[in-house]
């Protein structure tokens, strides 16, 4: 078995469902010409089966797979044939995420304040990478989360209690794909970041009415 797909830490061995993972990513890379273009630029760093309590009390699951940086271009490209494949092969949610770094907004790089200040014509180097600030990785994080849908909205609501909760709405094209999956984002969201997020759809356009109502007379 060839573990390309596969990348690891030296000295760090892959665990049985990383190593699974791999290969079914090579044998759909090797039986779909179309998308090997894109398909021999996704790698996978870690791979886990996440258990989360659903809404009703029973448990379920979901797999969590990281992917390098470097991979998310070609992986949101082809993002929902990966997607559908590994769901159909592993018959859990699948969750995609780039690994990312956050950079605190109070770092300072002494050798940077050096050059600026031994040579004043250069431009003022920023002091963080604005995408690795926390609020920034965070967003992004939830990016990844909810593909192949997007975000289109988010807002918060606040109950007679003073609970709040903080909704996030999806494209209302996206239901019939993404209604089973919204309990494992919304768990996988809670793992990577501590944040706790509901998944709606948000309310349908005119134009995406009328695309939903012809949908529905083709299944019909």
């Amino acid at each position: 078995f060839n573990t390309s797909k596969l990348m690891k830490k030296a000295g760090t061995k892959a665990s049985e469902l990383e190593e699974e993972l791999a290969k079914t990513l090579q044998h759909f890379e090797q039986s779909n010409n179309d998308l090997k273009a894109h398909l021999r630029l996704v790698y996978v760093t870690s791979a886990e089966k996440v258990e989360h309590k659903m809404a009703d009390g029973s448990m379920s699951a979901y797999i969590l797979i990281r992917i390098p940086y470097r991979s998310l271009g070609s992986f949101r490209k082809i993002g929902k044939q990966i997607i559908d494949h590994l769901e159909g092969k592993f018959k859990w949610p699948v969750v995609m995420v780039a690994n990312r770094t956050i950079i605190s907004t109070r770092g300072k790089c002494k050798h940077n304040a050096l050059i600026i200040i031994s040579y004043s014509y250069l431009p003022r180097l920023p002091k963080e990478t604005p995408l690795r600030t926390l609020k920034a990785v965070h967003n992004e994080t939830l990016n990844d989360i909810v593909a192949p849908s997007y975000v289109t909205g988010r807002q918060v609501r606040v109950a007679a209690d003073g609970k709040r909760t903080e909704i996030v709405f999806l494209d209302p094209l996206d239901k019939e794909v993404m209604a089973d999956r919204l309990e494992a984002l919304s768990g996988a969201y809670k793992q990577l970041t501590t944040h706790t997020v509901v998944f709606e759809f948000s309310k349908p356009t005119s134009f995406q009415q009328k695309k939903l109502e012809a949908q529905n007379k083709k299944k019909q």
